[in-house]
């Protein structure tokens, strides 16, 4: 059993990490559509 629950918690580790990877993506990419729509408003005006 405990060799069941370290595989488990490794793999919760895993995933915490991959999620907190795509969190940063998202966040990342949702900062550069900002500044690329600032730029673009500005280019227009």
């Amino acid at each position: 059993m405990s060799k069941n629950k370290k595989s488990k918690s490794k793999r919760e580790q895993k995933e915490e990490q991959q999620a907190q990877k795509v969190m940063k993506i998202v966040f990342v990419s949702l900062v550069i559509l900002g500044l690329f729509m600032l730029i673009g408003f500005s280019l227009l005006s």
